[in-house]
C-alpha cells in the first residue's frame, strides 16, 4: 500500500501497513494514520509558441536551484521543514527548572538512550532566552559608559559584546544536537581552547601562504583550514560521532574564533582612535584639559561600532561556515579512526567549499545596501547548514530504528 506523510509530503510504501494502521515517516520522523495514497493526474501548461505540453517553467526554477545546489555541494534536498516550526517554541513560556534542566547534557546521566531519542525536527528555545539576557547585559555596559564613561568598563563591555549573539548562536546548535551526547563542560572547552587554537593556526597559514595577491579574500582558505585542523585537535572524535556532534564541534570553534577576533577587531579600533584622537585633540587650544578624555570617548564609539555590526552579523559568518566545516569532516570521518589521507575525500572537498568560497565572498569589496551582501551569503549559509542538520537527525532516526529492530528480535 502506498500512503503519503502529511507533513513532508514524502510517498512511502509498505505491504506490511494498512489503512488506519499508524506509522511514522522515516524522512522526517512525523508520525500519523495511514491512508492510501492516489496519485493525481496533474494540469499542465500549453506553450503558446511551440504548441507542446510542459509545465510552467517558471514555477520549477526555485526546485531546480534547489535541486542543483544540494547534488553540487552533496547535501539531502531539504523536506518538510518549516522555519515556522522550527522556531515555534521560541516565546513559549518555560520554567527555570527546564532552562537548568536543557544545560545537564552529555553526562552518563542525562545523555538519553537511543530509543529515547526524538530524531525529529527539534524546537528550540533556550537560544532566545541567552540572547535576550545577553543583549540585557550588553545594554548595561553600553548605558553605563553613557553614564559615567568610566574606562574601568570598557574590557567588560568588549567582553560581553564579542560573545553575546556567538554564544547564543552556540546555544541553538547545542539544541539541535538531540542526541544531547555533549556536555556543557566539552563545548565551553571547544569554543575557548578551539578558538584560540584556530586563530593560531590561521596565523601560521598567513605567515606560510599569505602573499598579498589575494587581498581579504585569502581568509577563506586559510581560517576555514584553521579551524578544522583546531577541530581535530580538541574535539574526541571517537566518542562524539554523529553528524550532528560534527555541526556542533564546528560551530563551537567557529564562536571562539568569531568571539576572540571581534574582541581583537574592537581593542585595535579603540586604541588606535583613542590615540588618533588624542593627537587631534592636543593640536586644539580649548581641548587640551582633556586630551586623554576625549581620545577615550571617540576611541569608544568607534569601538561600539565594530561589536555591534561583528555581533549583529556574527551567526551569519564564522559560526555558520565552521558548523559546515565540521559536518563535513565528522561524515567524511564516519566514526571510524581519522587519516589525513580522510581530507581528500571528493565529498569532503565538495561541502569543505561552501564554507570557504562564502568566506571569501564576505571579504570582497563588493557590498550591498543595508548589509545585504552579508545577509545573502549568511541565508546561503544557513540553507546548506538545515540541509546538514536534516541529515544528522536521519541518521539519529536511522540507529533508532536499528536499535529498535535489534530489540524486537530478542
Amino acid at each position: 500500500m502506498q500512503f503519503q506523510c502529511p507533513k513532508c509530503k514524502s510517498i512511502l510504501a509498505s505491504e506490511a501497513v494498512s489503512e488506519g494502521a499508524r506509522v511514522e515517516c522515516p524522512e522526517c520522523g512525523e508520525a500519523f494514520e495511514a491512508k492510501e495514497f492516489v496519485r493525481r493526474a496533474k494540469l499542465r501548461a500549453v506553450s503558446k509558441e511551440d504548441g507542446k505540453g510542459g509545465a510552467d517553467s517558471s514555477a520549477e526554477i526555485p526546485e531546480i536551484i534547489h535541486d542543483r545546489i544540494a547534488s553540487a555541494v552533496g547535501i539531502e534536498k531539504l523536506k518538510g521543514f518549516s522555519l515556522s516550526a522550527l522556531f515555534a517554541e521560541t516565546f513559549s513560556r518555560h520554567s527555570r527548572e527546564e532552562v537548568e534542566e536543557s544545560f545537564t547534557v552529555g553526562t552518563a546521566a542525562s545523555t538519553p538512550d537511543i530509543a529515547d531519542v526524538d530524531a525529529s525536527w527539534p524546537k528550540p528555545w533556550l537560544f532566545m532566552r541567552m540572547l535576550l539576557a545577553s543583549l540585557v547585559l550588553y545594554f548595561l555596559f553600553w548605558l553605563g559608559w553613557r553614564q559615567f564613561e568610566n574606562a574601568n568598563l570598557i574590557p567588560g563591555w568588549i567582553l560581553v559584546g564579542s560573545f553575546a549573539i556567538p554564544v547564543s548562536t552556540l546555544v541553538l546548535f547545542m539544541e539541535l544536537n538531540v542526541r544531547r551526547n555533549v556536555s556543557l563542560y566539552a563545548i565551553v572547552r571547544l569554543a575557548f581552547l578551539g578558538g584560540i587554537l584556530s586563530l593560531l593556526l590561521s596565523l601560521v597559514l598567513f605567515s606560510l601562504f599569505d602573499d598579498g595577491s589575494w587581498g581579504a579574500s585569502v581568509a577563506g582558505p586559510i581560517e576555514e583550514t584553521g579551524k578544522v585542523l583546531a577541530m581535530l585537535a580538541v574535539a574526541r572524535v571517537a566518542k562524539y560521532r554523529y553528524k550532528l556532534n560534527g555541526l556542533l564541534v564546528g560551530a563551537a570553534v567557529g564562536v571562539g574564533f568569531s568571539a576572540f577576533e571581534s574582541a581583537g577587531y574592537a581593542m585595535t579600533n579603540l586604541v588606535e582612535s583613542t590615540v588618533g584622537s588624542s593627537f587631534y585633540a592636543a593640536s586644539r587650544e580649548e581641548l587640551q584639559e582633556s586630551i586623554l578624555a576625549f581620545g577615550i570617548h571617540q576611541g569608544a564609539g568607534t569601538m561600539e561600532d565594530v561589536l555591534v555590526v561583528r555581533g549583529l552579523l556574527s551567526p551569519f559568518g564564522h559560526i555558520v561556515w565552521s558548523a559546515i566545516a565540521g559536518f563535513a569532516l565528522w561524515r567524511t570521518i564516519g566514526g571510524r579512526p581519522f587519516r589525513v589521507s580522510m581530507l581528500w575525500d571528493v565529498g569532503f572537498i565538495r561541502l569543505m567549499l561552501v564554507p570557504v568560497l562564502l568566506h571569501m565572498a564576505w571579504n570582497t569589496p563588493f557590498e550591498l545596501p543595508f548589509y545585504g551582501k552579508y545577509l545573502l551569503l549568511g541565508a546561503a549559509g544557513w540553507f546548506v547548514c538545515l540541509s546538514c542538520v536534516q541529515e544528522g537527525l536521519h541518521e539519529v532516526q536511522a540507529e533508532k530504528e536499528t536499535a529498535k529492530g535489534a530489540e524486537n528480535g530478542k
